[in-house]
């Protein structure tokens, strides 16, 4: 059902060179690489001419203001171009991250007729919100509006696809171990050491190969999940500041800048609360092994115990974002504390500059 959806992901995606273009296959690499090519020209043309557009909205803006809204417009634009980079230069890495959720797929898996609702409940969130954002805009600026921004439709379509992605595989990762953790359960309330054996060297297989997922999903999303980290800071703080300092706000306005907000913190954030999730689990699982091998009084079951834990141990899932740092409960608590200070920075120089 999972994997289902994720094909369905990827059929969108791949509109936009976002996602591989043909999966299991290997025919169509060097067009695929033509194709990502072109969206990657399309992207700059297009961020380029509505920068030259905003020209004249950002000489209005105050001198910490304009860095902000810079650097949020440059963060947003690398993450369409690593995305669609990433992508075309790491296929064979998605075609084996796939193969081996395959492989770890339950066959007992039923289906379900309403398996698309998630990701066409979150198209439909996505699009009544961007109808609201166009709504606004054309009020307040007419057709200018689509001069300035009508190439974030497509920007902000293509970070929903990696905020999906992100959070489908690794909610595939994160049920791969949970399943993981009820067979070992399930195998040391049984006493036959010939099935312990047998089924514990099968879970020790699937733990490296969901091992491998974890390695692999850091060197393909990692990077984009900091990005995406690095825009959901940098976008609220000009949004909170005009909120504080009292400039253009209205009733339709707020509600706007709310919604954005709270998109894009779940998008990014939701990623960051299942990577942690998934630690927990592992290892609450590796808690339970180590307290079954201090009870236990067979030694063939305790050796087999001993050399899973090893494995855990050798193996145990860490996310990062790009190598910079962990991906855990404290990194949210760290980029608020980050963004907050940094809000009483922005305020501190609007004070001064008015």
């Amino acid at each position: 059902m999972a994997l289902k959806l994720i094909k369905l992901v990827f059929k969108f995606g791949r509109l936009l060179a976002l996602t591989p273009a043909k999966i299991e296959q290997n025919g169509l690499v060097f067009p695929s690489k033509i194709y990502a090519l072109l969206w990657i020209i399309l992207f700059s043309t297009g961020v380029s001419i509505s920068a030259i557009y905003r020209k004249a909205s950002y000489e209005k803006l105050s001198p910490v203001i304009l860095i902000i809204q810079v650097a949020t417009d440059t963060v947003l634009f690398i993450l369409n171009i690593s995305t669609i980079i990433i992508t075309a230069t790491k296929r064979h890495q998605w075609n084996r991250f796939i193969n081996i959720l395959k492989y770890l797929k339950n066959s007992n898996e039923k289906g379900d007729l309403f398996w698309f609702f998630p990701f066409l409940l979150t198209n439909v969130i996505f699009v009544v919100r961007l109808t609201y954002y166009t709504y606004i805009g054309a009020q307040t600026m007419g057709v200018d509006f689509f001069k300035l921004y009508a190439v974030e439709y497509f920007q902000f379509y293509a970070q929903f696809i990696v905020y999906y992605l992100i959070y489908e595989f690794l909610s595939l990762i994160l049920n791969g171990f949970t399943d993981l953790s009820k067979t070992m359960c399930k195998l040391l309330k049984m006493r036959c050491n010939r099935l312990h054996k047998l089924s514990f060297k099968k879970l020790k297989s699937d733990f490296c190969a969901l091992a491998e997922c974890v390695e692999i999903f850091n060197n393909t999303f990692a990077w984009l999940l900091l990005l995406s980290m690095g825009f959901t800071a940098l976008q609220p703080l000009a949004y909170m500041q005009y909120l504080i300092s009292g400039k253009r706000n209205s009733i339709p306005i707020i509600i706007h800048r709310i919604m954005f907000i709270t998109w894009h913190l779940v998008g990014t954030f939701n990623g960051v609360f299942i990577c942690d999730l998934t630690e927990q689990r592992v290892k609450a699982m590796r808690m339970v092994a180590y307290q079954t091998v201090a009870n236990f009084d067979g030694e063939k079951e305790v050796e087999e115990l001993k050399k899973l834990i090893n494995v855990i141990n050798d193996n145990f899932p860490h996310f990062t974002a790009a190598r910079y740092f962990d991906l855990n409960r404290k990194t949210i608590l760290g980029v608020f504390n980050a963004f907050f200070t940094f809000l009483i920075v922005v305020i501190q120089f609007e004070t001064m500059h008015n």
